[in-house]
């Protein structure tokens, strides 16, 4: 399958945060807990890019860009990739992969229990995001896909219960959430642009190619 300009774009600019927290860990600019700030970190990553490959449908709908609908699902790849190191952190720095340490801390914290949610049904939308696997599953790949509505519930929650004090930025991703929604209902999902610029003709056959 052709990888577009949009989709090497867009693996570029999601690499990018992954680069910059390594950078800033093995230059010691993190905070005085770094592996809390590292997994911070990747689990705010994890739902801004779950958030923006949830963003794609409404604009193109709205700005007629069929190219974001390629670059959708590598932004809900990367955000499973944030979410799996965001838990492996969580596992073996905090925990060393102690499993029984692992499972009581679960146990005991409800927040826990949202993000291990989650990050479970984040794996078969990852997986059958492979082209051979979504054409066999037709319909079935439709419905499984609309998972990840309750995903990014799941993320969000997980966010907000997990912050114990500042909870603006968890809020904001909640509110981000529900604007979304609203745009992928009529009459707003109906909105689009009735006649589309030269530069937006331009930029979508730019990211298809």
């Amino acid at each position: 399958m052709k990888i577009t300009r949009g989709q090497l774009i867009v693996n570029f600019l999601c690499l990018i945060p992954a680069a910059l927290l390594i950078l800033a860990l093995f230059q010691h600019k993190l905070t005085a807990n770094p592996i809390q700030a590292v997994t911070l970190r990747t689990g705010r990553i994890a739902i801004t890019l779950l958030l923006l490959s949830l963003g794609c449908t409404p604009l193109k709908n709205l700005l007629n860009l069929n190219a974001l609908l390629l670059i959708r699902r590598t932004l809900g790849l990367y955000a499973y990739f944030y979410a799996v190191a965001h838990f492996l952190i969580f596992a073996g720095l905090d925990f060393e992969f102690n499993f029984t340490w692992i499972i009581e801390e679960i146990r005991q914290k409800a927040f826990m229990r949202v993000g291990l949610a989650a990050l479970i049904l984040l794996l078969p939308l990852a997986i059958t995001s492979l082209p051979k696997l979504r054409s066999k599953m037709g319909y079935w790949w439709q419905r499984l896909q609309s998972l990840v509505y309750l995903i990014a519930v799941l993320e969000i929650s997980h966010y907000l219960q997990a912050t114990k004090e500042d909870k603006i930025i968890p809020l904001i991703y909640a509110g981000i959430f529900i604007v979304l929604m609203l745009f992928r209902l009529p009459p707003l999902s109906k909105i689009t642009l009735s006649k589309k610029p030269q530069w937006l003709k331009d930029l979508n056959q730019f990211l298809l190619l």
